[in-house]
């Protein structure tokens, strides 16, 4: 494979990537009738037609797409291997991507904690998201997640942070109007306060109890649900960070505490990241800290 072909792939790559030569050209600095001629040649090449073009639009064949995807794979391990190599002299230095929850596990716990790892190695950089979509660790672009609830068998490196507690809470007023609650089938006829999660699964022992949320108010924010279970709203499932103080003090009761149940949080990678020696060391640091700094956070005098 000649320069001439890869020239071709890459401006294959962008136009694909960015979806027009313009938009191509203004992110590479190649000149669109560049692009175009990289392009045909490669086309030439394989002997297939990897781009619809018209004058008003642009498109993959199907061809296309999976050529797309296949040389993505290829760069993106260039690339780790690159970066693999230029950490022989064993620096901590450059780029990390993490995806991580938000509220308060990502602004109290897991932000100070990247913060501080910073700190101390001033040559990584730290591109930190709190978005709550889904990530695809082996097509994003993101070195290091966090993720919630058990983790499927994979070729990925997990690394286990904390197991969160959840807690069934409601204010004492709504406990005294609507009476004791013993059981998770009596939520059904009561309003309750929820996040994304559309159905709350109860275990205590061998019975396992799955609750579909119908009556409910919801929004996607813990301390919005704390709010509104402390006004009285209705019944809410919160993790215990976020409602261990308002137990404290008495503003909120705990509802069905044999029913609660815990979460684990872990953080994930892929294997060609965690051999980045900035990537293990920043896991390192947050699995060794993780867990004392939460257990701080749940201290009644804490914050």
């Amino acid at each position: 494979m000649n320069s001439s072909y890869w020239n071709g792939v890459r401006a294959f790559l962008a136009v694909a990537s960015h979806g027009s030569f313009t938009a191509a050209s203004e992110a590479s600095g190649v000149s669109k009738a560049s692009l175009s001629q990289h392009i045909s040649a490669l086309e030439k090449s394989l002997g297939v037609q990897l781009l619809h073009r018209t004058t008003r639009s642009l498109r993959l064949t199907d061809v296309g797409r999976g050529f797309q995807a296949l040389c993505q794979q290829g760069v993106d391990q260039l690339e780790s291997a690159q970066a693999w190599a230029v950490q022989a002299n064993q620096a901590l230095q450059g780029p990390i991507r993490m995806n991580a929850v938000g509220g308060l596990i990502g602004e109290e716990l897991i932000a100070p904690l990247v913060i501080e790892f910073l700190q101390r190695h001033p040559e990584v950089n730290v591109e930190l998201d709190f978005s709550s979509h889904r990530v695809d660790l082996l097509n994003d672009p993101v070195d290091l997640v966090m993720r919630m609830g058990d983790l499927p068998d994979s070729s990925l490196v997990a690394r286990r942070l904390y197991r969160i507690r959840t807690r069934y809470v409601a204010s004492p007023d709504f406990i005294e109007a609507r009476g004791e609650i013993d059981h998770p089938e009596q939520l059904r006829e009561l309003p309750l306060i929820c996040g994304s999660v559309t159905e709350w699964l109860f275990v205590k022992q061998q019975e396992r109890v799955m609750l579909p949320i119908k009556q409910s108010f919801k929004v996607a924010n813990g301390r919005a649900m704390l709010q509104a279970a402390k006004a009285g709203l209705g019944v809410a499932r919160l993790a215990d960070l976020y409602v261990q103080r308002a137990l404290d003090d008495g503003s909120l009761m705990e509802v069905l505490p044999d029913w609660n149940h815990a979460t684990e949080l872990s953080l994930v990678c892929p294997p060609a990241r965690y051999q980045l020696q900035r990537v293990k060391a920043l896991m390192d640091w947050l699995v060794a800290n993780f867990e004392s700094r939460y257990q701080a956070l749940l201290q009644p005098n804490s914050g």
